[in-house]
């Protein structure tokens, strides 16, 4: 358990960096520096250590081209690691292997590019090896002391030797690439036996068991369910499954039940635990059907999901029988049933403020008169092009008359074409593919002068463009224009809304800077987190300290309601 705890941290810490992991544990790594000699001459100035691999090089034909300026990686067993891989294929010496042979060991060690150890992530290295399969990256504790995993076979013992044209990372053991296919290794194992048949009945077999011979190659990476996880869930075999899922009669169906359950469970491309866990979602065999993903401890969850306000528990890989290479990808091991899902677009209310960062700071969330700046690079889900700037959590409190913000807070977001943001990224939270009309709410501020819907070139200025997932929307808006006076039916004619809770504010004039502005309408292809950005307009010139974001709302077109319910200051939703 100890082993299985260290590595999962060395999970959640590298998607930092795998630098980062040696201020938690000892990591076991001597490195060593020269500019004197490039790769292979450097393996030959150290017979005691590399002689054997020398040999395996040299008969590779690539001592030449090591030999050479370039930019290269090599993962080079030790003498002893040598000879012990020699008993294992039953060879007497490294004269017995082949060109072709030494050519597949040392493609399989080499990768084109410099990789220092403190580039390394668990999971799949970013360059692919030469011999055309990734080598992936781990840890193992061992007596207290941590060392770095290369495809679990093989220990570095000394790592980050810089040479002429590379780096040279030395193992105790020679690697072997992968010899079996996803599929292959599916249909061997007795515990994914359903799962082998749904694979089959629905052509995808073929499709992972088909090594790519394109260029780049073509990676899958297989989600299989357990026998024991589709019991759980009801299908004690394929029949069962089959009599459930397959809606048509032909699991060969792209529009069968079953053929989107099982393309529901590849991704196009190879991804490894901390990979999957470091990105929100995955683009799957099925078109527009994504897979979501987090880190949740020391689990890596698909789906696992807060939707219309419900929480729906996600789905276990295990970590013991997954991440495993093959020659057509990666294989994990699912430990719980799941398919996609039939979903209605429904509105979100999005709280702009109200995001993970700030809810760990109790003294801060949703207090009056807290506030906190948050750097550059420290939130997950925000994104702006100025290092320097900031975001600014303000908490207004449920009694405020000034800030009738909606539960009692805001984002100050300054923009403008000098030195303030020029543009800010969000990202939503799960949306459900269909169309939908986006308002954006806040309350509007400006410097000095007059600037309203009917005055618009008094006081400050800072008009935005919004984009959808990189396409803007129809219409912009401004910080500084607050909405003009009207009924329901004049504002939404006009693209505005009121959007606050008015029975909760005794300033009347406070009430009329709270406004919701309508940017267009847009289609969410995908159920997924989107990307919405502002960019500030030319025109906005320095723009505008105060820019104050409340909420933005995706409300489905067709929903009997563009403007209700408000947004109360306590986080009360009212319809009226």
């Amino acid at each position: 358990m100890k082993k299985d705890t260290t590595r999962i941290a060395f999970i959640a810490l590298s998607i930092i960096g795998f630098g980062y992991f040696s201020s938690c544990h000892k990591v076991n790594i001597d490195t060593q520096t020269t500019s004197d000699v490039n790769i292979y001459p450097y393996l030959q100035s150290k017979p005691d250590q590399f002689s054997e691999w020398a040999k395996i090089v040299d008969k590779s034909g690539y001592a030449g081209y090591l030999t050479a300026y370039g930019a290269y990686t090599l993962f080079s067993p030790t003498n002893d690691a040598v000879h012990t891989y020699l008993t294992d294929v039953n060879k007497a010496s490294v004269n017995d292997f082949s060109v072709a042979e030494a050519k597949d060991i040392v493609t399989l060690h080499l990768i084109q590019d410099t990789l220092a150890t403190n580039t390394f992530k668990d999971g799949k290295l970013p360059t692919v090896t030469m011999y055309g399969q990734y080598l992936v990256a781990g840890v193992t504790n061992i007596n207290g002391v941590s060392s770095i995993t290369i495809n679990r076979q093989a220990l570095i013992t000394q790592g980050n030797i810089r040479t002429g044209n590379g780096y040279i990372h030395a193992l105790d053991h020679v690697l072997k690439p992968a010899s079996k296919s996803s599929a292959q290794l599916i249909s061997e194992n007795p515990n994914l036996s359903v799962f082998k048949q749904a694979l089959v009945a629905t052509g995808f077999y073929d499709t992972i068991n088909t090594i790519s011979t394109s260029t780049p190659k073509r990676w899958f990476t297989v989600l299989a369910e357990t026998n024991q996880a589709l019991a759980d869930s009801g299908f004690t075999s394929y029949n069962a499954l089959f009599a459930k899922l397959c809606t048509t009669g032909n699991p060969l169906n792209p529009l069968d039940s079953m053929h989107i359950y099982v393309a529901y469970h590849i991704i196009p491309d190879a991804r490894y635990l901390a990979d999957i866990a470091s990105a929100s979602s995955h683009f799957t065999l099925q078109p527009l059907e994504v897979l979501s993903s987090k880190l949740s401890g020391e689990d890596v969850l698909i789906n696992d999901l807060d939707f219309n306000g419900v929480h729906e528990p996600g789905i276990k890989l295990d970590r013991a029988t997954s991440d495993v290479s093959t020659t057509t990808g990666v294989l994990h091991t699912a430990l719980g049933h799941f398919r996609p899902k039939v979903r209605v677009p429904f509105p979100v209310y999005w709280d702009v403020a109200d995001f993970p960062e700030v809810r760990k700071l109790p003294a801060i969330f949703r207090r009056a008169g807290a506030s906190l700046d948050f750097a550059y690079g420290t939130l997950k889900d925000f994104n702006w092009d100025n290092p320097v700037n900031v975001m600014t959590y303000s908490g207004d409190g449920p009694t405020s008359t000034s800030f009738p913000t909606y539960y009692g807070d805001h984002l100050t977001v300054p923009m403008g074409t000098t030195s303030r943001h020029h543009w800010i990224e969000f990202r939503t939270p799960l949306l459900v593919k269909g169309k939908y009309n986006i308002w954006i709410c806040y309350r509007a501020a400006k410097g000095s002068g007059t600037l309203t819907s009917s005055t618009p070139t008094g006081g400050s200025n800072c008009p935005v463009q919004v984009s959808f997932d990189g396409i803007p929307t129809s219409r912009q808006f401004n910080f500084c224009i607050q909405r003009p006076l009207g009924t329901d039916g004049e504002l939404l004619a006009l693209g505005w809304k009121k959007y606050s809770d008015s029975s909760r504010i005794a300033n009347s004039t406070a009430y009329q800077f709270m406004s919701g502005k309508f940017v267009g309408s847009v289609d969410v292809s995908t159920t997924d987190r989107h990307i919405v950005r502002f960019d500030v307009q030319p025109a906005a010139g320095t723009g505008n300290p105060s820019n104050f974001l409340d909420m933005i709302h995706f409300i489905p077109v067709d929903w009997p309601s563009q403007y209700l319910p408000r947004m109360g200051t306590n986080g009360a939703f009212v319809n009226f």
